[in-house]
């Protein structure tokens, strides 16, 4: 904890503090966080240090500061005024994330305070890749921040997990029902080499951060209860050189959010084997709200980019409006990175 000038108190949030606050605040922003939060914990876990808010410490003996109450709120004491996430991957890569203040205090600077606590947390040493997804109102304020490159436009297309299996893809979707289509499994099969994943990542998005990513197809494994699914593509001819398992040429995953289903990552070397893998998880959703309902809306939410115009034709086609965009900006190097593999981001809110 460490106190401005000001007043305003920064704390580094817990994993309880996290899951309050954060599952909260997004969820008042109408963000569309996962279901009652459960993701949160292991979003905090990427960087249990690198989630923070502010209170604000009220002024007894300030003339200025109680006039300035009088006619406008001022926070209580131990109330949150504001929320960020700035998350180290490595020595060489942040994110920032989370990005939040109070309506009732906006325009104070408490928002901006928080944000620049957060952010000394990234750059003790040098970091060499600083990212986050922009609002796009807020796309100018970022950039006088030194978030002055960019590497893709998101697109949050939005459609009937429903419709994509019952009417647009009825023919995949039956071939994938019967298992006719060689390849395409449940990231619990024993053939998938989950070692793989991170180094997709890294090649297709830039982010380098293998225990994160492991941890978040784990997250998505056997979890049918939760309505959380993963699936991959395999090569039928190519290994992996380290495991001798099939080679993964794409991956995806999904999970239950507040107001739909949101899928993230998906990786694939092309078009089809990402259509392939969106159909399996619509498929494995549907089944499981048949089953047992969560009450979340079967739609799917994906954040895909505009660079990838493969992942634009597919969606395109299907429909899928674009409800938000958001830029995904840099400040420093923007990673190396393949945009054509990647279909959808793993999420906007640490990347």
């Amino acid at each position: 904890m460490t106190l401005s000038p000001s007043g305003q108190v920064f704390h580094q949030a817990n994993r309880d503090e996290a899951i309050d606050h954060f599952y909260t605040w997004s969820s008042s922003e109408q963000w569309n966080p996962g279901h009652k939060g459960l993701d949160i914990e292991l979003l905090h876990s990427a960087d249990p240090k690198g989630f923070f808010y502010s209170t604000v410490e009220p002024s007894t003996d300030n003339k200025d500061d109680q006039a300035d109450a009088q006619t406008s709120p001022h926070p209580k004491k131990d109330e949150v005024v504001s929320i960020v996430s700035a998350v180290r991957y490595g020595d060489d890569q942040g994110w920032i994330g989370y990005y939040i203040a109070s309506p009732k205090y906006r325009g104070r600077g408490y928002g901006l305070a928080t944000f620049t606590r957060a952010f000394d947390h990234l750059t003790p040493d040098t970091r060499e890749s600083i990212g986050l997804d922009a609002v796009m109102a807020q796309v100018q304020n970022y950039r006088k921040s030194g978030f002055t490159q960019s590497s893709w436009l998101n697109e949050r297309r939005h459609g009937s997990a429903v419709d994509l299996v019952e009417t647009q893809e009825r023919e995949l979707a039956d071939k994938i029902t019967m298992n006719e289509v060689e390849g395409l499994v449940l990231l619990s099969d024993p053939k998938v080499d989950l070692e793989q994943l991170p180094g997709i990542e890294a090649r297709y998005c830039g982010l380098k951060r293998a225990k994160f990513v492991k941890e978040w197809a784990q997250f998505h494994v056997n979890h049918a209860d939760h309505h959380r699914f993963g699936v991959a593509f395999l090569s039928s001819d190519k290994k992996d050189e380290q495991s001798g398992k099939p080679l993964v040429l794409g991956y995806a995953c999904v999970r239950p959010a507040t107001s739909s289903y949101r899928v993230g990552p998906l990786y694939a070397t092309d078009g089809d084997v990402a259509k392939k893998l969106l159909v399996k998880l619509a498929i494995e959703v549907v089944q499981a709200e048949k089953q047992s309902s969560l009450g979340v809306p079967l739609v799917f939410d994906i954040d895909i980019p505009d660079k990838n115009l493969a992942a634009v034709k597919i969606f395109d086609g299907l429909g899928w409006k674009n409800t938000f965009p958001c830029l995904r900006m840099w400040k420093g190097k923007v990673p190396e990175h393949d945009v054509n593999g990647v279909f959808g981001v793993t999420t906007l809110e640490i990347g």
